[in-house]
């Protein structure tokens, strides 16, 4: 007969270095919005950020925000009509210290 008492122990352990070992952000893979198009350039990048977060926002909540994203990139241009076309990509992150809902389940 094994004791569980005695494995108690081991497995808070195990739990309290696992948390007290990450720091920093949970991020995903990079997620690029669609092209957008608008008459100022201020205003395509602001659609840009929009459509990003909204795929970004697709992984889960806390994931859409642009201000936590590592790696942004914003790519604008300018047509012969004056329209600003604009795209923005980045690696969707959640907010320091704070864990994705989906991770696997540790079985005890």
């Amino acid at each position: 007969m094994r004791r569980r008492s005695s494995l108690l122990p081991a497995c808070v352990a195990a739990l309290l270095v696992c948390e007290g070992a990450y720091a920093g952000k949970y991020c995903g893979d990079p997620v690029e919005g669609g092209k957008s198009t608008a008459a100022t350039q201020e205003e395509a990048l602001s659609a840009a950020q929009q459509w990003w977060s909204s795929r970004a926002g697709s992984l889960g909540r806390g994931y859409e925000n642009w201000d936590n994203a590592e790696d942004q990139a914003l790519e604008c241009s300018q047509d012969a009509k004056a329209q600003f076309h604009c795209r923005a990509s980045a690696r969707p992150c959640l907010p320091e210290g704070t864990l994705p809902d989906n991770l696997p389940k540790l079985d005890m």
